[in-house]
This record gives C-alpha cells, structure tokens and sequence, in this order.
C-alpha cells in the first residue's frame, strides 16, 4: 500500500486489522469488490492482504484478460472466488503446515463469467471444448510467472475445481507451478473494423462520395520538346482542388454605398407568414376517356295490380253508448247524520249548583276526608 499499488476505493475497502486465532490475521486487510477498478467483479467478496491483491489486479489486467479476448473475442466480467482469508491448515486439514490463507496472502479461482453471460468453470472447462481448455490452461501459465505458488486441477486431488495463486516466500526462493502447462496457440478471431471516416470536402453536399474522382494524367504528343509521355515529364499539372461555389448575399444585406439599417422594420403579429399566392400552378387533370358501353335496359314487369276495395265497402262501426248509461262503479255516499248533542247536566230540583272548582258532594258536606296530610281517607259513601 506504501508504494501506491492498491489504492482505497469503492471497490477495494480497508477494513480494520484482523488478530485471529493463532498466527492467523492481518495487519492492513482489503475487502475486495472487484479488480481492475471495478471492472470485473468479484463474487463473493474476498479479504485479502495488500500484496495479493495488488497482484491479482495486475495478472488479470495484464494476462487474463487479453487471454479472454484471444479465445472468446470478449472480456471477462466476473471472477467467482472459492477462498481468501480463512484461518486453516493447508487443504484444510486437522493437522499440518497452516495455509497462506490463514494469511490473506491466497486466492483460489472457481471460475470466469464473460461479457456475454456465459461461464467458463475450472471444474468442467479444463477439459471441456477446445477454447476452455485453452483459456485455462493460459491462466495456469501467466500464473506461475507471477506467483510462487500456483496449483490447478492434476495437482492433486484437492484442487480438481479451481486454481490456487499465493506469494507464499520460501528460504530456497523457489517456486511451486504444478501443473507446469504450455499454453496453445490461440485461434484467429476474425476482427471488424469500421471504416475510416473521411469528411466531406469543403462545399461538397453531404452524402456524396468524399474521396476525390481519379485524376487522369493528360500526356503531350511525342515528339513536343523531344520528350515521350511516359517519361512523366510531358504530363499537364493536376487541376486544383475545386473552388467552392460563391453563397448569395443575404436579402437584408443592403447594395453597395447604401447605409445599413440595424433595427429590422417593424412587424405586423397578425399578418399571415404564409405567401399570398400559391406558388404551386394548379395541376390540370386531364378528362377521364368516354366509355363506350351501351345503355343498361331492364325488362318491364308483368305482374298484376294489386286491387283493394273501396273505403265505402267497409261497415261503419256501431256508435258508442252515452256515458249516462253505465252504471256507476261506486255507490252513493250516505247522507252526513249530525253529531249526538252532549248530555246536559242538571241540579237537582231545589238545590243550588256549586261553583265548577268544588265537587258536588263536597257542596253538599257529605265528604267526610280530612283536609290534613294524616288520618284515614274515608269515601263519601260512607255516610249514606
């Protein structure tokens, strides 16, 4: 990181220091997103340590994606990862030497996905078609020229499925390549360029042709100044380049010593912008020729007259009843009776009436009840 190989960005994240179990861990950890500035990903995202990932971005900018370009025609966009950071022994064992992952320093490739979507595997394309075969085994090769560590499938039977890459440092200084592959020739991908683009010349109308006619060289006769045609001598000067034609002055631009008016004139708003004439003639449509088929004729009909009979031949109809003899549909309503008068009332003969407010019985004195909130409440009856 010192010396400005990895950079910190939105693809390649410092996280903080890892003190794993053990010898295990980091000091400057990465979480890695994708390489090559996040142009091919990485999935899943792997830890690493800065070395190995500085290395890993340079062989697959410089090596495996011009690899992928040779054999598919089309860059890789995604490498699917099976191992980074992982405290363990090697291969993963109970007992042994411990791994360069439990370092950060080892990458393990399952696997590419190119541009189009389609996926080239370690386990099936090692020995799948032709072009598989040959883009893996170029990663196998380009690997062992950068890392010290490099086993793919025929190292033994714990890589069969994909390519292990560390910077593991020996005291020998050697380096473990195994298999050791040649890569093959790659196939020669047929390429497609555009043509070259050549402007127009100045004045030309677009769409025509841009390149210049062949010029045809115009000889002198033999024997002009002694010299022959084909001693390139005798030949007229190339005509020059052809002028461009003169552009019509502006309608507004006034005539030579006039004085220029820089205000325009003013405007009608509601005057038409369209011409006042057609400036198209009518179009004289010539007259349809006569044909010459003769008159359509039908045949008369010969069926009869239809006869009806006379309006006084029909009876007329019988004449309705008044309406005074239909009986009535509702009987009569009953004469209206009086209401009965309301019975009178009469004093007994010889004895005064009491005013309305005092019962008769109590005129008369015959109503024994106390007038106080006690005693016994007796009917007037009683007396009698």
């Amino acid at each position: 990181m010192a010396g400005g190989l990895v950079k910190p960005s939105a693809y390649t994240i410092p996280i903080k220091e890892i003190d794993g179990a053990g010898t295990c861990g980091m000091d400057r950890p990465f979480r890695v997103l994708a390489f090559n500035e996040g142009a091919v990903e990485v999935s899943p995202k792997a830890t690493l340590a800065c070395p190995i990932t500085a290395s890993v971005d340079r062989w697959l900018r410089d090596d495996i994606q011009p690899a992928a370009m040779a054999w598919f025609g089309q860059p890789v966009a995604k490498m699917k990862q099976m191992s980074a950071y992982s405290c363990r022994n090697m291969n993963g064992g109970p007992r042994g030497k411990i791994s360069e992952h439990a370092f950060g320093n080892a990458f393990d490739i399952g696997g590419f996905v190119l541009a189009d979507g389609r996926e080239v595997t370690v386990k099936k394309g090692w020995k799948g078609r032709p072009d598989e075969q040959g883009f893996l085994r170029t990663v196998q090769a380009t690997g062992c020229q950068r890392f010290s560590t490099v086993l793919g499938p025929g190292s033994n039977i714990y890589h069969y499925d994909h390519i292990h890459v560390d910077l593991m440092r020996r005291a020998s200084g050697r380096s473990a390549c195994n298999p050791r592959v040649t890569p093959p020739p790659p196939p020669n991908l047929p390429v497609y360029k555009a043509p070259a683009y050549k402007a127009p010349l100045f004045g030309a109308p677009w769409g025509e042709s841009s390149a210049a006619p062949a010029e045809e060289p115009v000889g002198v006769p033999a024997g002009e100044e002694g010299l022959a045609p084909e001693d390139g001598y005798g030949s007229a000067p190339p005509p020059s380049a052809p002028q461009p034609a003169a552009r019509p002055a502006p309608a507004h631009m006034p005539a030579a010593g006039e004085p220029m008016v820089l205000s325009p004139p003013p405007s009608d708003p509601y005057a038409s912008s369209y011409p006042a004439a057609d400036p198209y003639p009518a179009q004289a449509t010539p007259a349809a020729p006569s044909q010459n088929y003769p008159g359509q004729t039908y045949p008369a009909q010969g069926y009869p007259a239809q006869a009806y009979p006379a309006p006084s031949a029909y009876p007329s109809p019988a004449p309705y009843p008044a309406a005074s003899d239909y009986p009535s549909a509702y009987p009569a309503a009953p004469a209206a009776v009086p209401p009965a008068a309301a019975p009178s009332r009469r004093a007994p003969p010889g004895v005064p009436l009491p005013p309305a407010s005092i019962p008769l019985a109590k005129w008369l004195g015959l109503d024994p009840t106390p007038t106080g909130s006690t005693g016994k409440a007796r009917s007037y009856t009683d007396g009698r």
